[in-house]
């Protein structure tokens, strides 16, 4: 029978000697409960007992334990922030009837911090023994496990193999029975090592990517464990490094341009206030689950995005705050508290902690939280642009989804890569259309003699393709005709003629109608073929990046549309969806984003803040920095057209920005003064 001890009479003695007297295995007795444990677990755990000591008050639960942070997985480089995070939130709802709230936060975040450095600096020579090594032997392990080495004995080039092969690997490298000693596994499971970068090193590398994005035919078969043993598989690995540097130059400085633009634009968003407005308005939000294909996780669920967010419970009428464990959520529409659908806090440049949600225990008194969350956001963008080469595993191509509506008149291969016209629309006398600029390269089929000589992605590259049919007589005999727009891009790819479409378009010729478009006649056409197919182009993080940008920015000719009711909500919904494929962004920040690029009228030059007894809409951000404080135009570009410009001195709305002490120090000191 184990020894026990009381938990909290440790808290008599220092980390020191503790070291010294604990040892073996015991029951530790908490106030809540009891754990068996063991020396090591308990001398962990004992660093983060400060806050019970300091503040004795704090209950010391179980949970403040490490055993109950691990939930039986490994140890790992993020164990100490959950098991600090854990016994800080304790001790902070004990005390925050007692003490300030802000100053409370803070000295416990500083104590969190000291902690962090100390169980650093004690444990990096205290574990010196305990810790281990990687070699060659425990990665050739894995790959002689006998289901690893079946499906890599078993490898074909193509997509279908490779995922499974990284299925596989990846629940040898997850399961806490198969391989639980080796020192690999153990480091995944810890999240110490990319678990991407392990597979492929035991995995095959797969399909790789050139400068421009266009995947390559071939895959790699083999990994980095194995070795590219041939002239093809290094010339096409060596172009990963040519990315990286590629990336690290134009894509990396528009990425870091559109930082800069999105935080002037969002610096108008000051003041987080302690509190609760009262607004009822409500962000009406349907929570998706996790996805999952072939033991990859497309997608997380919302969950792990909406994490902090306050949202209206209809069986208590009262707000509770999302939590990754409410996993009764998914699937079910809630309605969430948000700054975009509207925050009553009289300050016009601010908004209370209730409607940005818990993620405001995370902002330090007198933080801009605009400025904070633009750079939030876009940092981590920066970032994936600038670790392509990291990052850069075996590309996957995203299968071409019609909307249902369309498939009366396309239908998608079955390699979902080509679009095949149906063979019900034969007998109504099928012709194709497209934007003459979009098929610029028709006219280098009169000069070649083979159509395969010729580049498809040059010939023609489609966003929107019509289809032009027959759907019967009116009485005077006379044809009634359709036309179908249906939009066959995807993420960048642009839809290219097929060598066969080509090859009857060389034979039969075409038509342009005038509007400029071309017409080519379907007739004769073997209705098996594709005629259209998506080039392989892998959507990177600089496409990535240039999307985010698109959805905030906008042009000057949308601004009649971003003006509609209802914009907001919508362009927030496009840019979670958008932002999270690649990153792992809160809701709570990107609610700021956008509340930073809306205005009152932008239609009317009334760029403030608004509120939810005003209007509101979405501006194009570039019209609404210069719309507001001239020192945000002024810390941004075109100095000269925005001084010259009449509008800019006839402007009355003119919201201060945390930039006017630059340009009007005076003025903008004698404004807080005041």
């Amino acid at each position: 029978m184990l020894k026990k001890i009381l938990a909290r009479s440790l808290l008599n003695y220092t980390t020191d000697q503790l070291w010294e007297i604990l040892t073996g295995d015991f029951t530790l007795v908490f106030e809540d409960g009891e754990i068996n444990t063991n020396a090591k677990e308990t001398l962990y755990s004992a660093y983060s007992w400060r806050f019970h000591k300091e503040y004795p008050n704090t209950p010391l639960l179980m949970r403040h334990h490490v055993q109950h942070t691990l939930a039986g997985g490994k140890l790992g480089s993020k164990t100490h922030l959950k098991l600090l995070g854990d016994v800080m939130w304790t001790t902070h709802d004990v005390y925050i009837g007692e003490l300030d709230g802000i100053e409370l936060r803070d000295t416990l975040s500083r104590i969190v911090y000291e902690l962090t450095n100390v169980m650093y600096s004690d444990l990096s020579y205290r574990v010196e023994a305990d810790v281990v090594s990687l070699d060659i032997v425990d990665f050739i392990e894995i790959m002689s496990y006998p289901e690893v080495d079946k499906v890599l004995s078993n490898l074909t080039p193509d997509q279908a193999s490779i995922d499974r092969s990284y299925a596989v690997l990846t629940d040898i490298l997850t399961s806490p029975d198969k391989l639980p000693h080796n020192p690999v596994v153990r480091a995944v499971q810890a999240n110490l090592v990319d678990r991407n970068q392990v597979l492929q090193c035991l995995g095959p590398r797969g399909y790789l990517t050139d400068i421009d994005s266009v995947i390559f035919n071939t895959p790699i078969m083999r990994g980095y464990v194995a070795g590219l043993r041939s002239v093809h598989d290094s010339m096409i690995e060596s172009r990963s490094s040519a990315k990286s540097l590629f990336f690290s130059k134009s894509p990396l400085e528009d990425a870091e341009y559109f930082s800069r633009k999105l935080q002037l634009l969002c610096q108008i968003v000051k003041n987080l206030h302690p509190g609760d407005c009262g607004s009822q308005k409500y962000l009406t939000w349907h929570l998706r689950g996790p996805e999952v294909e072939n033991g990859v996780v497309l997608y997380k669920g919302d969950l792990a995005y909406l994490e902090g967010k306050y949202y209206l419970d209809q069986e208590s009428n009262t707000l509770l705050a999302v939590k990754k464990t409410d996993k009764h959520l998914y699937g079910k529409t809630i309605q969430i508290r948000s700054v975009v659908a509207g925050c009553l806090h009289p300050d016009p440049h601010g908004l209370c902690s209730t409607c940005f949600g818990e993620l405001s225990y995370s902002v330090p008194e007198n933080t801009n939280i605009g400025h904070m969350c633009a750079t939030s956001m876009t940092e981590k963008s920066s970032q994936s642009v600038l670790s392509v080469k990291h990052s850069d595993g075996s590309s996957v191509i995203t299968g071409i989804v019609l909307p249902i509506e369309f498939k009366e008149f396309l239908m998608v291969s079955d390699d979902q890569s080509s679009y095949v016209l149906p063979e019900t629309l034969k007998s109504r006398s099928p012709k194709l259309i497209v934007q003459q600029a979009e098929a610029s390269g028709l006219t280098d089929i009169s000069l070649r003699d083979d159509v395969l000589d010729l580049n498809i992605t040059r010939v023609s590259a489609i966003t929107v393709v019509g289809i032009r049919t027959t759907v019967g007589f009116d009485v005077n005999g006379l044809e009634v005709i359709e036309v179908v727009p249906i939009p066959v891009s995807l993420n960048k790819r642009l839809a290219s003629f097929t060598y066969s479409l080509l090859e009857h378009i060389k034979l039969y010729g075409w038509e342009v109608d005038d509007k400029g478009n071309v017409i080519i006649n379907m007739d004769n056409w073997d209705y098996k073929k594709p005629i259209m197919t998506l080039p392989l182009k892998h959507f990177n993080m600089s496409d990535h990046s240039e999307d985010i940008a698109k959805i905030i920015e906008s042009r000057v000719d949308d601004l009649s549309k971003r003006a509609e009711d209802g914009s907001p909500e919508a362009t927030l919904i496009e840019l979670y969806d958008l932002v999270n494929s690649k990153l792992n962004v809160n809701l709570a920040v990107l609610e700021i984003i956008i509340y930073g690029a809306m205005a009152v009228d932008a239609v009317n030059n009334n760029f403030d803040l608004p509120k939810p007894w005003t209007t509101k809409c979405l501006g194009v951000s570039g019209s609404t920095i210069t719309g507001r404080s001239l020192s945000a135009a002024m810390g941004y570009e075109r100095h000269r057209e925005t001084i010259i410009n009449p509008a800019s001195f006839f402007s009355e709305h003119r919201p201060s920005h945390v930039m006017d002490c630059y340009l009007m120090p005076a003025e903008a000191i004698a404004d807080l003064e005041s």
